[in-house]
C-alpha cells in the first residue's frame, strides 16, 4: 500500500486541530450560555412585587420543558372569547373555565412534549431563529396549584390587564380579525398563529418572563429555561 506523503499527513492534522479548535468553541459557547441564564435568572426585576392581598388569582405553570400562564377564560376585566372559541375544539365539552397559555417555536412546540422528543432539525432552527411561531392553548377547568409545575400567584387588575394586552398581541389573525386554530395534543388543547421571532436569546420561557415582567411582576432578568420563571413562585401565596 503506498505511504500517505507529508502534505496529506499535515493537510489531516490540520483538519484535527481545527476540528478540536471548533469542538472547544462550542463547548464554551455553550457553557458560557448556560452561565448567563443562571444569572439571569438569579437576577431579579420588579424586586419589590407582592402579591396583592386582594387580586385577581392566575397560575404559572411547566411541563419541564415549556412554562405558561393560566387565566380565567372570562372574568370582569378581560374576556378571552372572542380569540379563544368553544367551536374551535373539536369536542366543545373541553371548553374551560381556564386558559393555559404558551408561545413558542412551532416545530418544536409541535413535535417536542418533552426533552427526548427534540429533533435535530427542531433545535437547529430554534437556536438560529424563526418566524414559525404558535400560541398554545389548554383547556383547565376550576385549575388548583400543585408543588412544582403549577405554582399561584395573584395580580392586580391593571396588571393583569397588561398581562392580558402583551398575551392577545401574540395572536396572528386573519383578514377577518379572527384568530387562527389548529389541532394541538389532544381534545383540550389547540395551537394558534401568532406573531414573534423565536431563538435562543428569546425562547418560550424568556416569553414568559417577558409578559410577567412588562406587568410589574417579580422574576428573573433573562428566563430562557422555565426554572428561570418557576423559581419566583412559590407553592404557595398564602
Amino acid at each position: 500500500m503506498p505511504h500517505p506523503t507529508a502534505e496529506k499527513v499535515s493537510m489531516a492534522t490540520t483538519a484535527l486541530k481545527w476540528l478540536k479548535r471548533s469542538v472547544i468553541a462550542l463547548g464554551m459557547i455553550v457553557v458560557l450560555y448556560l452561565l448567563a441564564a443562571l444569572a439571569g435568572s438569579l437576577l431579579p426585576v420588579n424586586q419589590d412585587w407582592q402579591n396583592p392581598d386582594d387580586g385577581i388569582e392566575l397560575f404559572i405553570e411547566t411541563n419541564g420543558l415549556h412554562s405558561g400562564i393560566i387565566m380565567p377564560i372570562w372574568n370582569d376585566v378581560h374576556d378571552w372569547t372572542p380569540l379563544v372559541r368553544p367551536e374551535h375544539l373539536a369536542d366543545p365539552s373541553f371548553y374551560g373555565s381556564h386558559i393555559l397559555v404558551g408561545w413558542g417555536h412551532e416545530g418544536v412546540y409541535r413535535n417536542t412534549r418533552q426533552w427526548t422528543d427534540l429533533r435535530a432539525d427542531d433545535a437547529i432552527s430554534a437556536i438560529v431563529g424563526s418566524d414559525d411561531v404558535l400560541v398554545h392553548v389548554y383547556h383547565l377547568k376550576y385549575p388548583q396549584a400543585y408543588p412544582y409545575y403549577r405554582r399561584p400567584l395573584k395580580v392586580s387588575e391593571a396588571q393583569y390587564r397588561k398581562i392580558a394586552k402583551a398575551i392577545e398581541a401574540r395572536f396572528a389573525l386573519d383578514d377577518q380579525y379572527r384568530s387562527q386554530p389548529s389541532p394541538g395534543y389532544g381534545k383540550d388543547d389547540l395551537f394558534y398563529r401568532a406573531n414573534g421571532h423565536y431563538n435562543a436569546f428569546y425562547t418560550c420561557n424568556n416569553w414568559t418572563g417577558d409578559v410577567l415582567q412588562q406587568a410589574g411582576i417579580r422574576t428573573g432578568r433573562w428566563t430562557p429555561f422555565q426554572g428561570g420563571v418557576m423559581r419566583w413562585f412559590p407553592e404557595s401565596t398564602e
